[in-house]
């Protein structure tokens, strides 16, 4: 299993439906199982972003490998790893009806984009929200939310579970560093008026809201201090997950902000491929886990069938790497930052 990951104990309590979903996510890592089919779908409704995470003139590769058409013009990138591009709504709604038929207790409406460029991201929440145990997202908090200030209120409002927030900084000066493009006002806007309106009642009872970091040398001094847990516990959030980096063994990472360490084979077994899918913005892809998209272990398109996917060769391939812990050999997981190991801080503690 993957010993660079550590969940506490939540101190809270949901829905016994939410518990029992949470268990047969756990077992399905524990024992390797695939299973049937996925147990939790991530949908990329945005291939964009709207920032350069880490990325500046001094130290442009960043963090995110997210390019958008202005960060490649702007940094002068000859090739782009991914294509961008939004969801078609009708996509959209057969994947949220076929997750629904084959028993996907989860679905994030995110991959690598920031989903709430999406001006229907609201209504595919409402969408979902009535056909599963989790509606997830990440997002930089930006997006939608910096021509409609209360964005993140409506998706409280239009029923999200867990609303996780990438924020990476506790101040102005390390979050335009860490989060190069980002305003902070509108990021804090958007966090605390979220955990207002669930605060008042609005939403749904399961719903959490969570402030997630990545523990750089820009801010390992508020991390390790406890400042980066207490600022973000007094806007709200429910609580607060800290990641440290890793990286297959022999494998390095460009940013130089970046704080990595190696891990190998007898280190390292990830359970994603048995439980995780993601399906990218246009169909055509499909991954075992949140690292596929150099094409390595592509699924293939979605159009005959997400089991079909599941139950690729590229899919079991991953799988058995993992379970024969044979990744390194195979060059199975050579591009993967294992940015895992999350120290979770608040009244609740669940990551996916």
């Amino acid at each position: 299993m993957d010993s660079t990951f550590k969940v506490l104990k939540p101190t809270d309590e949901r829905s016994e439906e939410y518990q029992a979903y949470r268990t047969e996510w756990d077992r399905r890592g524990r024992e390797l199982d695939p299973g049937v089919g996925p147990v939790h779908l991530d949908i990329e409704t945005s291939a964009v972003c709207d920032l350069r995470c880490g990325s500046t003139e001094a130290d442009p590769k960043g963090f995110c490998q997210i390019w958008t058409h202005e960060h490649t013009r702007t940094l002068g990138f000859a090739q782009k790893t991914w294509k961008p591009g939004l969801m078609d709504p009708k996509l959209y709604r057969l994947l949220i009806k076929e997750a629904e038929r084959i028993g996907v207790k989860s679905v994030k409406l995110n991959y690598r984009g920031e989903p709430s460029l999406h001006p229907q991201l609201i209504r595919f929440v409402a969408l979902a929200s009535d056909k599963f145990v989790d509606v997830m997202l990440n997002t930089n908090g930006n997006g939608g939310a910096r021509k409609k200030p209360d964005f993140f209120v409506e998706i409280v409002d239009a029923g999200i579970i867990n609303l996780m927030f990438s924020v990476d900084a506790c101040t102005p000066e390390t979050y335009r560093k860490q989060r190069v493009g980002g305003d902070w006002s509108v990021m804090l806007h958007s966090v605390s008026s979220a955990c207002e309106a669930r605060a008042a009642g609005k939403g749904h009872p399961d719903c959490r809201i969570r402030a997630s970091v990545v523990r750089t040398k820009m801010n390992a001094a508020d991390v390790d201090s406890g400042r980066m847990e207490r600022f973000w516990l007094e806007q709200g959030v429910d609580w607060v997950s800290i990641s440290e980096c890793y990286f297959p063994g022999g494998v390095s990472h460009p940013w130089a902000q970046s704080m990595w360490t190696p891990m190998t084979p007898a280190e390292f077994q990830c359970a994603d491929p048995f439980r995780r899918m993601i399906v990218t913005w246009n169909g055509m892809n499909t991954f075992p886990c949140c690292q596929g998209f150099p094409g390595a272990v592509d699924g293939g398109h979605v159009f005959k069938g997400l089991l079909k996917a599941w139950h690729s060769p590229a899919f079991a391939k991953m799988r058995n790497s993992h379970v024969g812990r044979t990744w390194e050999k195979e060059s199975m997981c050579r591009s993967c930052p294992l940015s895992h190991k999350p120290t979770t801080l608040g009244i609740d503690s669940f990551t996916v």
